[in-house]
């Protein structure tokens, strides 16, 4: 019987060792592979990482630059409207003290009996003064003994004159208080104008006590601006 040392070498030996070789090639080769495949997946994670990081840079705006404010710019000038020209206001002297508003002016009076001139041209007359009982029709208007008279109007001038702005007053007495004014018995307005060459009228009546007609006065305005005519003397009873 042939007992073999174990330090013998022969084909088997030989044999194993070269198995012994390819497994550790193997596993090698194996562990190489897996490095490569770890190395690659690490690689592949940062190329990820810095396209986020990327896409994170573009899509995130950067912040606007301060900037110093600047002057600030000038006014525009405004374009200047000429001022209109003033109108004299209708209402001018409305709502004044009456201690800041000038008196009417009146001229000098005339005898009830003789003509006045208002303006160049246009001449007031008193006539047909009689003592009647007054008559209320409107409101505010208290019957009683009254006079009544007629106001004539002649137009000298070459124009149209207009009377539309025309009032007659009365006034009584040595206080020479204002009279009431009626419009019956028999009162009759101005016309509204009276034409070149031509004359008009209007009868008044007003209210008058029968023992305060010794003094009485008879005033027409004739229009705003012009001195009023004023008649007196006395009335009959």
């Amino acid at each position: 019987m042939v007992v073999h040392h174990p330090s013998d070498t022969g084909p088997e030996t030989a044999g194993s060792r070269r198995r012994l070789w390819w497994i550790a090639g193997a596993g090698l080769l194996a562990l190489l592979v897996v490095i490569m495949l770890v190395a690659n997946g690490w690689a592949s994670q940062r190329a990820d990482s810095a396209d986020v990081t990327a896409t994170r840079s573009v899509t995130t705006p950067s912040p606007a630059p301060s900037r110093s404010p600047g002057p600030s710019p000038s006014p525009v000038p405004a374009e200047t409207t000429p001022p209109a020209p003033s109108v004299p206001d209708p209402n001018a002297g409305v709502g004044v003290p009456s201690s800041e508003v000038a008196p009417p002016q009146v001229q000098e009076p005339v005898p009830l009996t003789d003509p006045a001139v208002a303006v160049p041209g246009v001449v007031f007359s008193i006539s047909e003064l009689e003592a009647v009982e007054g008559v209320a029709r409107g409101p505010g208007e208290i019957a009683g003994p009254s006079l009544r008279f007629a106001v004539s109007v002649r137009n000298d001038t070459a124009a149209t004159v207009s009377l539309t702005s025309t009032v007659v007053n009365f006034f009584f007495g040595a206080a020479q208080s204002p009279a009431t004014e009626l419009a019956e018995p028999g009162g009759v307005p101005f016309p509204d104008a009276v034409a070149a060459g031509q004359a008009a009228q209007g009868v008044f009546v007003f209210t008058v006590p029968a023992d305060a007609r010794d003094e009485v006065q008879i005033a027409v305005d004739y229009s705003a601006g012009v001195p009023i005519v004023l008649f007196e003397g006395a009335a009959p009873h």
